[in-house]
Parts: C-alpha cells; sequence; structure tokens
C-alpha cells in the first residue's frame, strides 16, 4: 500500500545499536521500534527520536526487520526468544557470527550481516553488508537502504569481513590514535592540545574529501604534497624509516586474525 511505512524494530540499545535506532528514525519511511533491556538507555533514546519502545521482545511481532544489536557473547540466550518473531528479514550486526550460524539459530533463511562503525553516531558510518544470493531482491535492497540511512554502504562477500574490520570496523579506532598522537606532536611545537586536535581533524577530513573529489590514487595525492627537497618529504622519510606502513599492517593483520577467531568460537 502506498504510503505504508517499513516497520523495524531493533534489539539492542547500546552505542551502535543506539546509533542506528537515532539514524533510521529520522527517515520518514521507517517506523522504528526499540528493545533495551536498560531503562535508562531506552529513555535517553526515547527522548531523542521519535521510536516505540517495546517492554519485551515478544511484542516485536509482524515486523518488516529485525535488527539485531546484541553483544554477541549475549546471542545465544536471545536466540529462542527471537525465533517465534519471523520477521521478512533480520539483519545482524554481532560481530563474529556468520550467517550459517544465524541462519540455522534463528530458523529463517533471510538473513543479513551489517559490519558498521562507530561513525553510526553521526549518520557517517561505513558499513558492509553480507547476504547469501539465495536472499530475495528486494530484501537486499532493504538492507541496502537501510545502511545506507547511517553512512556509506559496501556489500562483501561474507568471506572479506575480517578484513573489512581490519581496514574500517576497527580502524577507525586507529585512525583516531594517529590523529591524537598527531596533535601531540602539535603540542610539543607549541600548539595547545585541543586546537592542534581541530586541525589534525580538518586536515583527514580534507584529505578524504579530496580523494573522493579526484578519484585520485593515495600514493598520487601523497606525491603531489611532496616537493624536492621539502618539508613533507622528510616527514614520510622519517614515517618509512620507522617503519609506519609494515605497523599499519601488522595492526590489521592482529585484528583479522582476532576476528576470524571469533568467528570460529561462535559456531
Amino acid at each position: 500500500m502506498e504510503g505504508k511505512k517499513t516497520k523495524i524494530a531493533i534489539i539492542g540499545g547500546g552505542n551502535m545499536g543506539g546509533a542506528i535506532t537515532m539514524a533510521l528514525s529520522k527517515k520518514e519511511e521507517y517506523e522504528v521500534f526499540l528493545y533495551e533491556r536498560t531503562m535508562e538507555k531506552a529513555k535517553a533514546l526515547l527522548d531523542e527520536c521519535p521510536i516505540t519502545l517495546l517492554s519485551s521482545i515478544s511484542e516485536a511481532v509482524d515486523m518488516d526487520c529485525i535488527i539485531i544489536a546484541l553483544k554477541p557473547q549475549n546471542l545465544p540466550s536471545f536466540y529462542h526468544k527471537l525465533q517465534p518473531l519471523a520477521p521478512k528479514l533480520f539483519i545482524s550486526i554481532c560481530a563474529g557470527v556468520d550467517l550459517e550460524t544465524l541462519k540455522n539459530n534463528l530458523g529463517c533463511k533471510d538473513v543479513v550481516r551489517f559490519m558498521p562503525n562507530i561513525g553510526a553516531k553521526v549518520g557517517k558510518s561505513v558499513t558492509a553488508v553480507a547476504a547469501d544470493s539465495t536472499l530475495r531482491e528486494e530484501l537486499l535492497d532493504l538492507s541496502l537502504d537501510i545502511a545506507a540511512s547511517f553512512g556509506d554502504a559496501f556489500l562483501l562477500d561474507e568471506s572479506l569481513f575480517s578484513a573489512f574490520i581490519g581496514i574500517s570496523g576497527s580502524a577507525i579506532a586507529f585512525v583516531f590514535d594517529f590523529m591524537h598522537n598527531l596533535a601531540m606532536a602539535g603540542v610539543r611545537e607549541g600548539i595547545p592540545y585541543n586546537k592542534a586536535l581541530s586541525i589534525v581533524s580538518g586536515t583527514l577530513e580534507s584529505a578524504a574529501m579530496l580523494q573522493k573529489a579526484t578519484g585520485k590514487g593515495a600514493i598520487e595525492l601523497e606525491t603531489m604534497v611532496c616537493s624536492p627537497r621539502g618539508t613533507t618529504i622528510e616527514g614520510i622519510k622519517a614515517l618509512t624509516d620507522g617503519g609506519f606502513a609494515s605497523i599499519v599492517q601488522d595492526a590489521v593483520d592482529a585484528t583479522v586474525r582476532k576476528s576470524e577467531e571469533m568467528t570460529r568460537n561462535t559456531k
């Protein structure tokens, strides 16, 4: 029926579940429901966005989509509560829990995995989306529309999820660490920390915007900034001598290995 809203229930209102709740509630095409056991969190979200609170998971019936935003270690104790709900689509953001495990335990073949990052809080998440080839096209489209409601969505094979976590889901924390240390270097040179951090934040934003706008490779843009015998090439040399590339790749590798371990342990 024209004008009918898509009904979405979110199970879990923590950092990520809360961010997704806020983002989806701003979209006119969605009617958003939330189940969150901690009343303080639930009421805080209710104060900020137009949602309906559910007093129990069993109330999440007749939904078009249910988003499972629980901690992976808590998910097994919720399967028996989620099974009877039978929505058109389940979406899970539980790290390390693969599609096969989800489908078997939810008793549902229409399941999609999301891997967002904390940028969802400001509508700027980078989210990986994985689904089986058997998923109906309209449900895949719904999944991608939902993911795009709080940032950029990338459809990936599930086998690449751990790699995605390494370069996005966890890597956003690497970027924050880089920001902090770059700002602290500014402090060392006399710039107050808060001002240095604002400068660094703006610099990273301008770099990302420039790359997107030009479509140029990162190494090409880096080379454009490096003048012969200039200041930038000296800094690049210091990064190279310090093993910067290896450190970054080692951090991603450690994240990927941990993600793969978590996936094995949830089977």
